[in-house]
């Protein structure tokens, strides 16, 4: 359930957000409606410039005061016996990231320790082992240096137009904000070690499944990514049609096929 999820917010961009909360609404005219999503808006920016790997469902709930939820959201898959030892270990891993990010209001270093040393505990062969030990080293950084700055004052010392200013780059449609970033930053291998991660879990269902390699593909197709390759990408979409001939972006990946042919 949890995966579904992610999978239906991930291809919204940081700037298109859910409608405001009924308390914000309430007797609030359009500019303080506009102000308050653009907070929102500046919060997720700097959360995902604070912590790449973070996934916009979890960034989402960073941006929106709702970690607890997520968490709670992504328990479920953790706590799935139909999902795979990577999901899972996926699922305590954006957790941890969420609690230590410093532009949560719910940040909680503790809580942030506690998932990530259950995560090498309970998956010291995962893909991101390397990742959470990382991580370990800064929270224990942190805690040689105790100043908390709350998230509030941080956010008031940012730069709002550099951070709320997209890069100008003409992107393909179908690319998720991940994918993007992936793009942007030079950051193709972490994006396939999270893709992989859903298509290797079989109880994502075949659309799911199938929507991760397509992302993949689209990445190594994109004429902006430092790492593309043509006959990466088609290996990727070729697996889309042997393995998952009916699913719904089938025609979709047909005309990359053709596309990717023709340009030989």
């Amino acid at each position: 359930m949890w995966i579904r999820l992610l999978f239906l917010i991930t291809p919204f961009l940081i700037s298109s957000c859910a409608a405001p909360a009924p308390l914000a609404v309430a007797g609030a005219g359009a500019y303080e409606v506009a102000k308050y999503e653009e907070n929102i808006r500046l919060r997720a920016a700097a959360a995902l410039r604070d912590e790449p790997d973070l996934l916009t469902f979890s960034i989402q709930a960073i941006a929106r005061g709702q970690t607890e939820k997520a968490v709670e959201t992504y328990l479920l898959g953790y706590n799935d016996p139909d999902y795979s030892d990577n999901m899972k270990s996926l699922a305590l891993y954006q957790i941890g990231l969420m609690y230590m990010n410093r532009f949560n209001d719910h940040r909680d270093d503790a809580k942030a320790r506690e998932y990530f040393s259950r995560h090498r505990s309970e998956f010291p062969k995962s893909r991101i082992a390397g990742r959470i030990q990382s991580h370990l080293a800064v929270l224990n950084k942190r805690a040689e240096n105790p100043v908390f700055v709350p998230a509030s004052e941080l956010l008031n010392n940012l730069n709002r137009q550099e951070l709320l200013t997209r890069p100008n780059v003409p992107y393909d449609d179908e690319l998720n904000p991940m994918s993007e970033r992936a793009i942007t930053e030079n950051r193709t291998a972490d994006a396939v070690t999270v893709y992989t991660i859903v298509y290797e879990n079989e109880a994502s269902g075949d659309e799911i499944r199938a929507k991760a390699l397509y992302q993949i593909g689209l990445i190594y197709m994109s004429p902006y990514n430092e790492d593309s390759s043509r006959l990466k990408a088609l290996e990727y979409f070729r697996t889309i049609t042997e393995e998952f001939p009916a699913v719904s972006i089938r025609p979709n990946v047909d005309l990359r096929i053709t596309e990717l042919l023709n340009a030989q």
